[in-house]
């Protein structure tokens, strides 16, 4: 476990969306196909957008039984003024990019799969090692139109708790077109920058009308100002604006939420000319009491670990398998360090996933 996955974590892999130049999946994508290979499993390579390639490791059951998937990610964000470029081991923990988010969570399912021999099981067990999480998540939308199973984990960290429910969030961009003018006569422009804090203010005021009608920082949506970029001299009234704002968004019914703000920015200035939804994922609402999820409570507990509920504040690739149809949770490893300098994972807790998913995937999929 700790070898697969300091392997695993030692292949550069960071995504060239977020650090133009790097080097992406294909090279840890060669090892996952490769070491799939040696141990027999049907191996199948595609490429989710250009240079952008998912690898999916199937072991096939002898019929009869429920298919299950395992996705976890093969980018990791990058690794500037990170402390851990390298990977080591030290106090139990495994240091280095990746082995949290998502590399050991992969590593301890394709351990759980190579457990079993074709034929073992009744039904199909997938591991699905994909592009592009850290970025758009091109690569669990190009999984989603080819694999259908009866269910799927994402095996993103968790603290080994079963994430049925997360927050949905989206992105608006706004452009805001205002009139230039000397400053010394600043009445006869129109300011866009002004204009952006206006929105500000009014993206505030429907987080802060938000905050009130929820208590739960998970249950509730929230919406923030992410950027303002202006283009504008010194000495000429600024013009041009240009704002994202995010969302998290919950329930059933996100899109009055993304309604909301969207309808608060226009009414804020009259100098927005432009509010576009760039990106929008819906949240995951899976009930606790889904048999996916009481089997995947069932194995935690069966393989010595607990089987804690839990909700999350952020989004997974687990949405986009909810809305394929494949019923869906999320579960992984315990660790510290996302996207910070320093990220590691506890070797018991990869021991402990793989336990959960060999076991969960014998009661789902079904043992011969």
């Amino acid at each position: 476990m700790v070898g697969l996955t300091a392997a695993l974590a030692a292949i550069d892999s960071i995504n060239p969306t977020l650090v133009p130049g790097a080097p992406g999946e294909r090279d840890v994508a060669d090892f996952i196909a490769d070491w799939g290979a040696v141990r027999g499993f049907e191996v199948h390579r595609s490429e989710a957008a250009p240079g952008r390639p998912n690898v999916v490791l199937v072991r096939r059951g002898s019929g009869g039984g429920k298919s299950l998937l395992f996705n976890g990610h093969m980018d990791t964000v990058g690794t500037r003024g990170a402390r851990t470029k390298d990977v080591f081991e030290q106090g139990g923990r495994l240091y280095g990019r990746g082995v949290l988010d998502t590399k050991g969570g992969l590593a301890a399912a394709m351990i759980a799969a190579a457990s079993f021999a074709d034929g073992q099981l009744q039904g199909d067990l997938i591991v699905a090692a994909v592009a592009d999480e850290e970025g758009g998540c091109v690569g669990t939308e190009a999984l989603v139109k080819d694999w259908l199973p009866d269910a799927a984990v994402v095996l993103e960290p968790t603290d080994l708790k079963v994430i049925p429910r997360h927050r949905g969030f989206a992105v608006v961009e706004v452009q805001i077109q205002g009139r230039p003018a000397h400053t010394s006569r600043a009445d006869r422009g129109a300011n866009a920058v002004h204009a952006a804090a206006a929105v500000t203010i009014a993206v505030q005021a429907v987080d802060a009308r938000w905050t009130q009608l929820h208590d739960d920082l998970v249950d509730r949506p929230t919406t923030l100002v992410n950027r303002i970029t202006s283009g504008g001299e010194l000495f000429t009234v600024p013009s041009v604006c240009e704002m994202i704002v995010e969302l998290r968004t919950t329930g059933e019914f996100p899109h009055l939420q993304v309604q909301e703000v969207i309808e608060a920015i226009r009414a804020a200035s009259p100098l927005v000319t432009e509010c576009t939804v760039i990106m929008n994922r819906h949240p995951l609402a899976q009930h606790d009491e889904h048999p996916l999820v009481t089997a995947i409570q069932r194995a935690a507990v069966e393989a010595g670990g607990h089987a804690d509920l839990a909700v999350a504040p952020y989004w997974t690739d687990a949405a986009l398998h909810s809305g394929a149809g494949t019923p869906a949770v999320v579960y992984g490893p315990t660790g510290e360090g996302l996207h910070e300098d320093e990220e590691w994972v506890t070797i018991e807790s990869l021991r402990q996933c793989s336990a959960t998913l060999r076991t969960l995937a014998e009661d789902w999929c079904g043992r011969n």
